[in-house]
Order: C-alpha cells, then sequence, then structure tokens
C-alpha cells in the first residue's frame, strides 16, 4: 500500500510531462524533443524572476507565461517550416537539435551544479491513509488533476476548445472552413510548454535544479503519454499514475535496476494489445 501511494503521487508528476506532448500532438500531430529543456528552463526561469523579490506565486504565473510564449517560438520557426504533411518528420530533427543547443546554454550558462528552489509548495511529509509521502509530490499531484480538468473542461466545453479539437480532427478541413489551424498550433504549443514549465517547478522544489532536470523526466513522461494515448488528455494522466505505480512497487520488490524499466515493459505490453494506448482513438485515414 504505501508503494502505491507514493506511485501516485510521482504519476502525477509524469502525467503534467506526458500533457505538454499530448497537447502538441492532438493539435499538430508533432512532438517536442527538447520538452526536457523547457522543464529546466521553467526551473531557471522561476529563480532568475524570485530574484527579482516577486512573490513565489505571482513568479511561479509569469514562469508559466514566459515559457509558453518561448513554446510559441518554437512552433512557429522550428516545427511549423519543417512540417509540410503526415508524411514529413523533419520536425523531429529539428526539435531534436534544439534539444541539444538548449541543453548546451544551459550548460554554459548554469553549470553543473545543483541549487535549491525555494518559497514554492510544500516542505515536509503529509499522511495519507496512514502512508508518509511528499507533501510536494502530492500538491503536484493535485495540480496534474486540476490540469488535466481544466483543460478537458477547455476542450469539450468551450468555442475555443471546439476549435482546437476541429484543428485536430482535420486540420485542412478545418482551414476551408475559415479556422485557423497556425493559430491553434501556436496556442497549443504555449499550453504545453507552459504545463512543462509548471512540472519543472514543482519537481525542483522536491529535487533540487540542475541541466538534468528535464532529462530526468523526458522518458518517463513520454512513455506515459503513450500509454494512455496521444491523443487522449485524461490518458496522460491516468498513463502517469499506472507508470509512477508500477515503476514505484517494482522498485521496492525487484530493486532498482528492475524496477527502472518495468514501466518501459508495461507500456511495450500495453501498445502491443492496444496500439493507440489506453484511452487512444483509432484514426481512420481515408485515402
Amino acid at each position: 500500500m504505501d508503494s502505491v501511494l507514493v506511485g501516485i503521487t510521482i504519476g502525477g508528476l509524469y502525467g503534467l510531462v506526458a500533457l505538454a506532448f499530448v497537447l502538441t500532438f492532438q493539435t499538430t500531430r508533432t512532438l517536442n524533443f527538447a520538452l526536457g529543456e523547457f522543464i529546466t528552463a521553467g526551473g531557471f526561469v522561476f529563480l532568475a524572476i524570485v530574484a527579482l523579490d516577486l512573490p513565489a506565486w505571482a513568479a511561479l504565473a509569469l514562469t508559466l507565461v514566459l515559457v509558453g510564449l518561448m513554446g510559441s517560438a518554437v512552433e512557429r520557426f522550428v516545427v511549423r517550416p519543417f512540417n509540410s504533411g503526415p508524411h514529413d518528420i523533419r520536425w523531429l530533427l529539428t526539435t531534436a537539435g534544439l534539444s541539444l543547443i538548449m541543453l548546451d546554454l544551459l550548460r554554459n550558462a548554469k553549470g553543473a551544479g545543483t541549487q535549491a528552489v525555494n518559497g514554492i509548495g510544500l516542505d515536509g511529509f503529509a499522511t495519507v491513509a496512514g502512508v508518509r509521502v511528499s507533501a510536494q509530490l502530492l500538491l503536484t499531484l493535485v495540480l496534474a488533476v486540476a490540469v488535466t480538468l481544466a483543460l478537458t473542461w477547455f476542450t469539450q466545453r468551450t468555442r475555443l476548445g471546439t476549435i482546437f479539437r476541429a484543428v485536430a480532427e482535420d486540420r485542412e478541413t478545418s482551414a476551408l472552413m475559415g479556422l485557423n489551424p497556425g493559430l491553434v498550433a501556436l496556442g497549443a504549443y504555449a499550453m504545453a510548454m507552459g504545463i512543462a514549465a509548471l512540472a519543472g517547478v514543482m519537481y525542483s522544489a522536491e529535487v533540487g535544479l540542475s541541466i538534468s532536470t528535464g532529462q530526468s523526466l523526458l522518458v518517463a513522461g513520454f512513455a506515459t503519454a503513450i500509454l494512455g494515448g496521444l491523443d487522449s488528455i485524461p490518458g496522460a494522466l491516468l498513463g502517469g499514475l499506472i507508470y509512477g505505480v508500477t515503476t514505484v512497487v517494482a522498485t521496492d520488490w525487484l530493486g532498482s535496476a528492475v524496477g527502472g524499466v518495468i514501466g518501459l515493459v508495461v507500456t511495450v505490453v500495453v501498445l502491443a494489445v492496444r496500439p493507440q494506448g489506453l484511452l487512444g482513438r483509432v484514426v481512420m485515414e481515408k485515402v
């Protein structure tokens, strides 16, 4: 029971990272493989803003906006020119290249040390069903649930969300109907990178911030997104919870060497049975 609850709290963190992947894939059928560096950048931007004596939560809000604007710039100048259609995957190379560039810039600017991120979130432990769990990770889980619910409401209940779904369903037809897929893509990347920054700040407040912070979450977040379904917002959270629980439980039972890869094994098994992921949809392509 202890391992399950700890895995659930960690799963919330993975779910946040997965949401960033899902948002960009839903609307543009692309993924930002520099996402790990955006997670890290979120932490460093937060520290820079806090140094201006702004309150921590105001600094967090400003961080999400600034990193979101960076995400929009990436979509416009790094992804869009290299995404001419469903069979054009040059964006994979450009975002991977951006990852290397950002990592090198962060290394040169910040070095390899670890910095504390204070003033945001909760310290110590909380007791849930008699089990002590990290209060910060529990807060991150609550935020992940809140973001998932907000995005689900946004896409299902608002006019702008309907536009997002229309572009995700058929980009060409939505453009013929007068919608602007390019603007939707900018918005999706902005929201996705803002969520990545949120994950970076929350995680850094727990373990400290270094240039490798985002990279340590990237594989788990990507596997989580695939596990839940790359086109499903609730699937991102569900995948995160499953990935977190299986990893922590396997680590406790079988050791870190085995536990570290069990989540990936579960992902592969699920994909063998359900290639679209747990909550993903099978998309029929007309030819």
